[in-house]
């Protein structure tokens, strides 16, 4: 999911040939790719992190009203990109392309110091690991789905 980030960033910024192209495509695969990762985490690490007491709960919270801020920013990007960019879109596409990676990789940095660590203090390594293989990565579906390649 970040390498699929920072593409998008990349393309955005630098303005390259392709861009409204590679932002249609990673806007598609972000989504999928992110609605599934988004309900295997609530359920197997957020609600039992939540049950561990108040400051659980109120980092879950926190972080589930994020997956919701975000996936409203996606929703929105993806009609963006839905149609033909032209010229006149240009500029907003990218606006709000860039945000939505400057959000994710900010959500993606607090779920890892914040959320993830808690998890691992009150759940404990050996749960996070189980929880870990049930979690849903789209294995099967990532063989017809493949991330969009880099942009250099």
């Amino acid at each position: 999911i970040r390498k699929a980030l920072v593409s998008l960033d990349r393309a955005l910024l630098m303005q390259s040939p392709n861009w409204a192209i590679i932002a249609k495509n990673l806007a598609g695969y972000l989504e999928i790719e992110l609605r599934e990762y988004w309900g295997s985490e609530e359920r197997w690490i957020f609600k039992p992190l939540a049950e561990t007491g108040p400051d659980g709960a109120g980092v879950v919270a926190q972080m589930e009203r994020e997956h919701r801020d975000l996936d409203a920013r996606l929703n929105e990007f993806k009609a963006l990109t839905r149609g033909p960019i032209g010229a006149e879109i240009a500029p907003l596409v990218r606006e709000k392309g860039v945000a939505l990676v400057k959000e994710f990789l900010h959500h993606m940095f607090l779920e890892e110091e914040v959320g993830f660590t808690l998890a691992e203090e009150r759940l404990g390594q050996t749960y996070l690991e189980e929880a870990a293989d049930r979690v849903l990565l789209l294995k099967e579906a990532e063989k017809g789905l493949e991330e969009p390649a880099a942009v250099d």
